[in-house]
């Protein structure tokens, strides 16, 4: 799937990829209002858009590869507290700004979208699938409680690869200086008329919901010592002017989220430069090179990288990023129910893929009521109007009076010392309640949400 992509970074040259990002801006930060959470029983739905970062792409990624950015983490926090939270991503690989725009015109009016009207030769193996869903993307912003959007650095490459790596800026001739000052002013411009009119076309397509977008970063390696910068792979000059630039696009970013909360758009930026360049080198793959050792750069976060973006994300709309508690050695999994982390000595187990709990343990987790039937050794759990009936050794659930096939092994008595505990399934009691039930992979853990 990736394949292409990669092909395309690795001709591009340093400076290409140096300035994929190029350039985000300090902007309004801490101007959102906290999102609200759902009311039981009701999705808390995330759109995601833009370009690669949007996508989650990390160097070497194939066709195969799952992605996990900035997107994925948000959602995992928004799952963290409580929320039954959906996601969908509608990130593109190479997309710019003004296509993103045209897209979502297209897809307020119903006009069908393809890569030959939005984006020719746009990277990204997946873009005409993507693209043919324009009615379901207006669908998903118009039912969105927030919308995530990275978008920007594509539209600085062919500049930046004009400035080239050997010379620096300082040694060009006036005419080329005030050539590509006058470039990057226009593309500058143009961003902020794009960004502008997409933030204006989601927060039209739906006032309520919650707006977050990245500022991007500048990922120039650089070292500091002594409080002297040393800029590494290009001439100090070009650094400076790519920064100058940065800076001016943080100005018009700020006016254009300003401009929308005067008219009460909750829009806000999430600082992922400052997430990313604090550690460039480790965040992200600009000095990695091949098998032979010949410098491979790509600017795209690392797994370290994305985590970092989340946590911008996160601590605009939240004000700070959740974990979960280390687990004990031979815990296999983490429980969290309704955004609090289950505590308890019956340690959660796995059997066959799946999750079990203590019967005691889940009934106070999810506040629900238990009646016990010692002679049939059946557990009734209720919690609103949803019930569900529970028998030690059962392949069967009773779910609201109907008798349903239990899709996993059924609860049974787990030794500890001096007593047993009934442990039962907890992704099967969970759902028969009505309850939201979501595993991710990539915390081992388990999350319950009503």
């Amino acid at each position: 799937m990736y394949r292409n992509f990669r092909k395309t970074i690795k001709k591009a040259g340093f400076v290409i990829i140096a300035a994929t990002c190029l350039l985000s801006a300090s902007s309004v930060y801490g101007a959102s209002k906290a999102p609200t959470a759902p009311a039981p029983g009701e999705n808390y739905d995330i759109v995601v858009l833009g370009d690669s970062l949007a996508a989650g792409y990390q160097k070497g990624f194939t066709g195969e590869s799952v992605p996990y950015g900035y997107a994925e983490h948000v959602y995992e926090q928004a799952l963290m507290r409580g929320y039954r939270a959906e996601y969908v991503n509608y990130g593109l690989l190479g997309l710019r700004t003004a296509p993103l725009n045209k897209w979502l015109n297209e897809a307020v009016s119903g006009k069908a979208s393809d890569v030959a009207g939005i984006q020719p030769g746009i990277i990204d193996p997946r873009a005409s699938s993507i693209l043919a869903k324009s009615a379901q993307l207006k669908e998903d912003l118009t039912e969105a409680e927030l919308i995530l959007i990275s978008i920007g650095g594509n539209d600085f490459l062919e500049m930046v690869d004009a400035l080239g790596t050997t010379a620096g800026f300082s040694d060009l001739d006036s005419e080329k200086k005030d050539a590509l000052q006058r470039d990057i002013d226009a593309r500058i411009v143009s961003y902020k008329n794009e960004v502008g009119s997409i933030l204006n076309t989601v927060h039209t397509l739906q006032p309520n919901a919650e707006i977050v977008i990245a500022n991007q970063y500048l990922p120039v390696p650089f070292l500091t010592f002594n409080d002297k910068v040393t800029y590494l792979g290009l001439p100090e000059s070009t650094a400076l002017f790519l920064k100058e630039s940065q800076t001016k696009l943080n100005s018009e970013l700020a006016s254009v989220v300003k401009d929308l909360q005067a008219q009460g758009a909750n829009i806000s930026i999430a600082d992922a430069a400052s997430a990313i360049e604090k550690n460039i080198l480790s965040f992200t793959s600009i000095t990695a090179t091949d098998a032979d050792g010949k410098p491979e750069p790509d600017i795209h976060p690392t797994e370290k990288g994305y985590a970092e973006m989340g946590k911008a994300y996160a601590n605009e709309l939240w004000g700070s990023y959740a974990t979960l508690q280390p687990r004990k050695s031979g815990v296999p999994i983490s429980v969290v129910v309704g955004g609090k982390e289950v505590v308890t000595k019956y340690d959660p187990l796995i059997k066959q893929g799946r999750t079990y709990l203590a019967l005691s343990t889940v009934i106070e987790a999810l506040g629900a009521d238990l009646k016990w039937d010692a002679k049939t050794s059946t557990a009734t759990i209720s919690t609103g109007e949803r019930t569900v009936s529970i028998t030690i050794g059962a392949s069967t659930i009773v779910v609201d009076g109907k008798t349903v096939p239990l899709n996993a092994e059924p609860a049974y008595l787990q030794q500890f010392p001096g007593e047993k505990k009934t442990y039962v399934p907890l992704a099967a009691l969970s759902e028969g309640l009505g309850f939201q039930v979501v595993y991710r992979a990539s915390l081992k853990a388990a999350f319950i949400n009503p």
